[in-house]
């Protein structure tokens, strides 16, 4: 049993437990492995402490009771039931990781950021985070620059259109004066954090604008300091590929880097050689940081 395997059993043992008062000793010994070297495997493979793991995957948990029981439950229940001694510990601590107090959440879940829900951690996961993205990004500085494209707002229910918009694109990319080296961009904007909605652009980079042919937009992302992470495409469906790789970044990097989220446009980048069917392309994903104070 390799590594990974054991590391899998030792996750398996915690999901069990998740609501019991588990030591990172015991999912140690579970994999077979130094409570050392383990502490430092869970780090990398998960991307966040084995305390932030768990407390967040008992935040979800909760999170889904509040939305799927019937009758729904009482928050001191619920509280307690998720190692919380009161309710307002709870309540602090949910609105802490979802941005929303559980009442709101009930009320309208769609209001909650998704991608800091924690889901359990299986063999795609783990895969995912080893073969497709590089986990600790770079830090860059990246100058202005502008993109000609199509642009159309997206929520979390509607952003599976986003392939679409790209195919939109493609046949206008000819009527794109001055284009520069052919890099294209995703480019995400205005987000609104009350209903999750958002601007989407797909795009060339140009090198100035002229008057712009019917359908097309501009759009100039100012200069700014990203965390940039590269990430290797292995499939063509593209959109479902970096799901997990947007909430890792959003809800596990963000949350625990020494960086906070400047409220700027974030984008992908694509090289303009970029193939998602050569299983050999990548992309960088760019979010706008500045270090916490």
């Amino acid at each position: 049993m390799d590594v990974r395997d054991r590391f899998l059993r030792s996750i398996e043992y915690l999901e069990a437990r998740i609501l019991e008062p588990v030591l990172l000793a015991d999912l140690a010994a579970q994999a077979g492995l130094s409570l050392h070297y383990y502490s430092r495997l869970f780090r990398v493979l998960t991307g966040e402490t084995f305390g932030g793991y768990v407390r967040r995957r008992r935040l979800s948990q909760a999170a889904e009771r509040l939305i799927s029981e019937d009758p729904e439950p009482r928050l001191i229940d619920l509280a307690l039931d998720h190692g919380y001694d009161s309710q307002e510990a709870f309540t602090r601590a949910f609105k802490s990781l979802f941005g929303v107090t559980p009442g709101a959440f009930r009320e309208s879940p769609r209001t909650a950021p998704l991608v800091f829900v924690r889901g359990a951690i299986g063999p795609e996961l783990l895969d995912h985070l080893k073969e497709v993205l590089e986990m600790e990004p770079r830090i860059q500085e990246i100058e202005a620059f502008t993109v000609v494209g199509v642009r159309e707002r997206f929520d979390h229910e509607t952003k599976h259109g986003i392939p679409e918009l790209w195919m939109r694109l493609w046949p206008l990319l000819p009527e794109v004066p001055h284009k520069g080296a052919g890099v294209t961009f995703g480019v995400c904007s205005n987000a609104n954090p009350a209903d999750g909605s958002f601007d989407y652009m797909a795009g060339v980079g140009v090198d100035q604008v002229d008057r712009l042919p019917p359908g097309l937009v501009a759009e100039t992302v100012p200069r700014q300091t990203y965390a940039v992470f590269t990430h290797h495409v292995r499939s063509p469906n593209l959109h479902a590929e970096l799901q997990p790789t947007m909430r890792f970044i959003w809800g596990t990097w963000l949350r625990d880097a020494p960086y906070e989220y400047v409220p700027t446009p974030d984008f992908e980048r694509y090289p303009a050689d970029f193939d998602p069917y050569s299983g050999e392309s990548y992309l960088e994903i760019c979010i706008p940081v500045r270090a916490r104070s």
